[in-house]
């Protein structure tokens, strides 16, 4: 059982993570969110003034998303065409992909941030964050009632740098960050080559 202390320290990391990263952009600009989930990340975005296109790879995440009243595109930032239907021709200022990189097998990993790239303007932002550590897990997490079960890629400093840098990105910062005990990640803070 997680405590509520797990939630704020996990939820703290996060916070700060946005409010770097919305300064980094000025305060405004479109973001592309990958890997959305409930929606808080976007809520908090908007908040602090960004437009935030909210999608999903879950079915189950986009239909809870549109139920609660917000607009959500099923999107596989893989394989589906990633440009912002808002803005036709437009480069997004930002992408927001924060805890949903994890599930990019390490053989996908180069062309999904790669294409994210590609939708990006020169100069925009980039917010991801992986797991911390060596190859591949398989996660469990859910309830009977709702199981969930994926792979989980592992990713050292080194290796994420040199993914993004491949990929078109200027790494700022990466930054190692706990989540519950035992939980570690690597959060980056990159700009478009």
């Amino acid at each position: 059982m997680s405590t509520d202390l797990d939630t704020v320290r996990s939820y703290d990391t996060v916070a700060t993570e946005i409010d770097a990263f919305v300064t980094a952009l000025g305060g405004s600009g479109r973001v592309l969110e990958i890997g959305s989930g409930g929606g808080r990340d976007a809520l908090e975005l908007e908040k602090r003034g960004m437009s935030v296109r909210r999608t999903d790879i879950s079915t189950g995440f986009v239909e809870l998303l549109r139920k609660s009243g917000f607009e959500a595109d099923l999107l596989d930032p893989l394989t589906d065409d990633l440009a912002d239907p808002q803005r036709p021709g437009m480069p997004y200022d930002g992408i927001w992909a924060c805890a949903c990189l994890i599930h990019v097998a390490r053989e996908d990993f180069g062309t999904v941030l790669g294409r994210l790239a590609e939708a990006t303007r020169t100069g925009g932002r980039l917010h991801a964050s992986v797991r911390e550590g060596e190859g591949e897990d398989v996660s469990t997490h859910g309830s009977a009632a709702a199981p969930r079960r994926y792979v989980e890629t592992y990713w050292r400093e080194s290796a994420l740098r040199s993914a993004l840098t491949d990929a078109g990105w200027i790494v700022s910062e990466i930054r190692r960050c706990v989540g519950k005990p035992h939980d570690h990640w690597l959060s980056v803070r990159a700009s478009r080559a």
